[in-house]
């Protein structure tokens, strides 16, 4: 044990060329981060911290011109359903509108949360009162948020929604789990929230991309036999078309393994990541899409045994991407992340850190800035607290 950890010491530190710009905004107890750009190419990044005792505060910066912005509160409540794998995001829709979501307690069984929305026209100085993007008044579980904007900007999501559950909650309930989506006008009123798939896996996270007019949405389905393949869903010219699979894996598993797919996509090029495990042989594949989604390439295996899934995606270049996931090694789970090139050449592994605590890492996140990477994560051993990492490619 003690020589592999030095060796990923060895190739953490030899990897990373950079401190963090500035002061990172992240106090103690902090975690869960949602890391995204912005069209400025700057960041954004949202987390969790408690303000005292007993109140949790939802938090957000800005990471421009090499520095980060103090953090300022979003959102706070004693209520918030906090969870290593549906954490809270922030999302910019314009240069002034930012838009947020979490998850709130509605009742008093473990699975009765909402997803709140909140928007701010004034880039985070004030928020409106926050909403509920799903109107059917039910106890269930509601989550695993995805934004977009659509090809008018307008801002868009989807969901996973429990309604169909409710009344016998979590995974031993009568109904599935259900896809939904919702859209909102420019003065953010809200339009029909409607099913897009009434059977789903009940909680792996969802991702959505645009390119011009077509939206692409992937998510982990769910079959009466338990197979639980990668569906994608396209808007094509305002319109739903039938989902189907990024490809036959073949994973039947009678649970969910809260593991979701990442979409990425650039000028018209799409890129996808996901978890499975097929036999029992867990592994990380990507495929690419040339043609907006109709249909992408077989998959590429990109790990190299071992993986817990996790996974993150981003276009490096025209041709190259650059994929993140989490390794396993006996108690020890491993940042790692490599490129891939669109005909399948892929770079080594390289290591950004090891870390203890399992589900408490959460969803590690990572960000291409120019010729270097963000990579941001919570430790959750000691204070709790959410680290980051600049890494030179």
């Amino acid at each position: 044990m003690k020589k592999y950890f030095i060796i990923i010491l060895f190739l953490t530190i030899a990897g990373c060329s950079k401190q963090d710009s500035g002061e990172l905004p992240f106090g103690n107890g902090s975690r869960y981060p949602h890391l995204t750009k912005t069209e400025s190419n700057g960041l954004l990044v949202s987390w969790f911290e408690p303000v005292d005792s007993t109140i949790i505060g939802l938090f957000w910066s800005e990471f421009s011109n090499n520095e980060w912005l103090v953090k300022t509160l979003i959102y706070s409540s004693d209520h918030f359903f906090i969870n290593w794998a549906d954490f809270p995001s922030i999302f910019e829709l314009n240069d002034s509108t930012l838009v947020s979501h979490w998850l709130e307690m509605s009742g008093k069984s473990t699975y009765d949360y909402d997803v709140k929305v909140i928007h701010s026209t004034d880039r985070g100085k004030t928020w409106s009162e926050p909403i509920l993007p799903h109107r059917d008044g039910k106890h269930a579980e509601h989550g695993f948020v995805s934004f977009y904007k659509n090809e008018t900007h307008e801002l868009e999501m989807v969901w996973l929604d429990g309604r169909e559950m409710a009344g016998g909650h979590g995974h031993e309930s009568a109904g599935d789990m259900n896809l939904y989506t919702t859209s909102f006008d420019r003065d953010f009123k809200q339009r029909h929230d409607i099913s897009l798939d009434a059977m789903v896996c009940e909680c792996c996270p969802t991702t959505a991309v645009q390119l011009e007019k077509v939206t692409i949405v992937a998510y982990r389905d769910r079959t009466p036999s338990e197979v639980r393949n990668i569906n994608i869903l396209r808007k094509v010219n305002g319109k739903w078309e039938n989902p189907y699979p990024v490809n036959e894996d073949g994973w039947i598993i009678p649970g969910c393994p809260v593991n979701g797919p990442k979409l990425a996509a650039k000028n018209g090029k799409v890129a996808i990541a996901w978890f499975t495990a097929p036999d029992g042989e867990s592994q990380i594949n990507v495929a690419f899409s040339n043609n907006q989604g109709k249909t992408f390439s077989d998959p590429i295996r990109v790990d190299a045994g071992d993986s817990q899934g996790r996974v993150d995606l981003e276009w490096l270049d025209e041709k190259t991407i650059v994929a993140s996931w989490l390794d396993a090694k006996e108690e020890y789970s491993s940042i790692v992340y490599r490129k891939i090139d669109i005909n399948g050449t892929l770079s080594e592994i390289s290591y950004v850190e090891s870390l203890g605590g399992g589900r408490g890492i959460g969803y590690p996140q990572f960000e291409l800035m120019e010729d270097q990477i963000l990579f941001v994560w919570t430790d959750p051993l000691g204070k709790n607290q959410i680290k980051s990492r600049w890494i030179d490619l």
